[in-house]
């Protein structure tokens, strides 16, 4: 229903895939969702319905003219083929007006997104006027769109009233002539006749009006329907497999991924995962490990190769229960607006109090949410602007427990936390990982002491296996080199 035009586009892109999102300015997508939905719910509410009574007045006053003197309702639809042509004419110039006002809005919100969402880093540099000056480039172009879309439909409302006087004059100039040189009509009939002319302006108006409207909401609609009619790169098959009793175990077989064409992030990667295995993954910055993860998570398809989990290739895997499956707690860690209980309940809504609570003390956290003023139930910011980055941290890794998957993904889980937190977080995932397979990026290779197995990443290929006791032992190696220059930084901040 026309109703529901923005739940439509907003499921439609809930239902894209994570490249989609990593493309698209936000507020481009804003924009499609608030301002162009609105242009197409208008049309269809306000202009949609009043088609049909102005149509039926305009048949209706015609049939009634043409029953009063046929010849003057003839002369009275003369000019009509004139405004069909005009209107044909403002199509291609409003139509390209209105793609232009749609760049300079999505330009318009994204600029003011940006601004909101990096205000602390604005205002820390103190770039505030600086920002105004490049708010103020965008906006401008919106004003000179707007201006121009109202000056084209001034122009042509002009020519429109224009048309429509003379049409008048002409009616009574030879309205006149009849009833004074000729027995063809009454001067009762001409000022009747006149009156329904006269009758005619206003749904003529009205269709010069709903024209324009109508313009408007099918360039919205070309755009919103680039969206729902977009086909996810990530689909599930007809008839997926289900993941009912999960063991835990990954198999990656020759995955070879980039997220441009020809430009591999991870080339030819062989990897197993035992059942309850935790693997600690080291690198490099940009050497590809969370793209690893990501691929596991299904958050992409591989270009090259499979992966299985539990014998299984995820291509093949219900999508819903991949994912209920495979929780992660990522270095970007996002905090909805909402309630503490409903932060951490957010992968398990049906959680109880008492499961919240045990989840956010494994993961550290409730001793700072006893804190707060309302405790679980304090509403919180979006993006967790309330909270230090260590407690959305924490937040989001009690979020993974409650989620309850069998496999657990960590990306630098304890990135924002200090050495104190990271202790008691670190025994916390010492009960949590088992039972649990467990991949944990991390660049402080002080948490993955633990780990069963390690594997080093560069340049997008897996160049180190093996044991933290066997990696230190290799020459040269780049987990030896790491581990070494990270316990000379160690010893520096000692002293």
């Amino acid at each position: 229903a026309v109703r529901d035009i923005k739940t439509d586009v907003f499921d439609a892109m809930s239902r894209l895939s994570l490249s989609f999102y990593t493309n698209k300015q936000t507020g481009g997508l804003m924009t499609r969702v608030l301002s162009d939905s609105e242009r197409v719910r208008d049309f269809f509410i306000d202009g949609l319905p009043m088609i049909f009574v102005h149509g039926i007045t305009i048949i209706v006053t015609f049939v009634v003219m043409y029953r009063l003197n046929w010849q003057m309702a003839l002369i009275a639809c003369i000019l009509l083929p004139l405004l069909v042509f005009m209107t044909v004419k403002l199509r291609p110039g409003l139509w390209t007006l209105s793609g232009k006002r749609h760049r300079a809005e999505k330009a318009v919100t994204g600029k003011a997104n940006d601004n909101l969402t990096g205000a602390r880093v604005v205002k820390a540099f103190g770039q505030e006027e600086s920002e105004i000056e490049r708010f103020m480039h965008p906006n401008q172009k919106l004003r000179e769109a707007e201006i121009n879309i109202v000056k084209l439909r001034n122009r042509f409302a002009i020519l429109y009233n224009l048309v429509m006087e003379i049409s008048s004059i002409w009616i009574w100039i030879v309205g006149v002539f009849f009833v004074l040189k000729t027995d063809k009509i009454e001067l009762g009939v001409l000022i009747t006749f006149v009156g329904y002319v006269m009758q005619l302006n206003g749904p003529m108006n009205f269709f010069a009006w709903v024209f324009r409207m109508w313009s408007d909401s099918i360039n919205s609609a070309e755009r919103l329907f680039e969206i729902i009619d977009a086909i996810p790169e990530i689909r599930e098959k007809d008839n997926p497999v289900k993941l009912d009793k999960p063991r835990g175990e990954i198999e990656l077989d020759g995955v070879t991924f980039g997220y441009q064409i020809g430009r591999p992030v991870l080339k030819n990667i062989n990897l197993k995962v035992r059942e309850g295995e935790l693997l600690g993954i080291v690198g490099r910055s940009g050497a590809g490990k969370s793209t690893l993860v990501n691929l596991i998570s299904r958050l992409y398809d591989v270009n090259e190769g499979s992966i299985k989990i539990d014998g299984t290739d995820v291509k093949d895997l219900a999508l819903q229960d991949l994912r209920k499956n495979v929780a992660m707690v990522s270095q970007d860690t996002y905090i909805f607006m909402g309630s503490v209980a409903k932060n951490i309940a957010y992968g398990n809504e049906n959680a109880s109090r008492a499961d919240i609570i045990r989840a956010a003390k494994l993961a550290s956290a409730h001793d700072f949410i006893s804190k707060l003023p309302d405790g679980y139930d304090t509403i919180i910011g979006a993006s967790g602007k309330d909270l230090s980055g260590g407690e959305k941290q924490r937040i989001s890794i009690a979020r993974a427990i409650l989620a309850n998957p069998k496999i657990l993904i960590l990306d630098e889980a304890t990135a924002s936390v200090d050495t104190e937190t990271e202790k008691a977080i670190q025994n916390s995932l010492k009960l949590l990982v088992k039972g649990r397979t467990t991949l944990s990026i991390a660049h402080r290779l002080s948490t993955l002491r633990d780990a069963d197995r390690l594997i080093v990443i560069d340049g997008g290929r897996i160049v180190e296996e093996g044991t933290e006791e066997e990696l230190s032992k290799l020459e040269n190696g780049i987990f030896r080199n790491l581990s070494e220059l990270q316990n000379k930084s160690l010893a520096l901040n000692a002293f």
